[in-house]
């Protein structure tokens, strides 16, 4: 196994599906790539599966991604508690009329 090859367990094929997966997810896909891939996993059975697992991939690391981040946010938030003394109150705390227009306060000082 060489250092450099991040993939050295992975059967080519599926290697090579995952790159289609990357590009086709990648937001320059074009239609000719489209084709290209579609004639691809057209080319026998194995290369459909491989895709088709390429796919699902896919999707189980983009779960997983949603997941941690959605963690990391929870964990921010519980470690970052409003200031003391702080109030919930967005309907006393109306959306600025300024640059942050799509910001609402929803912590504010009390008595405010």
């Amino acid at each position: 196994m060489e250092p450099d090859d991040p993939t050295p367990d992975l059967d080519p094929l599926l290697c090579e599906a995952l790159s289609w997966v990357v590009r086709m997810h990648s937001g320059e896909a074009t239609r000719a790539h489209l084709v290209e891939l579609q004639q691809w996993r057209g080319m026998s059975l194995e290369h459909e599966e491989a895709f088709r697992e390429a796919s699902q991939l896919w999707r189980a690391c983009r779960e997983a991604a949603r997941e941690l981040a959605e963690e990391a946010a929870a964990a921010t938030v519980a470690a970052d508690p409003p200031p003391a003394g702080a109030r919930c109150d967005p309907l006393q705390d109306r959306l600025s009329t300024g640059s942050d227009a799509s910001r609402i306060r929803l912590f504010s000082p009390k008595g405010r």
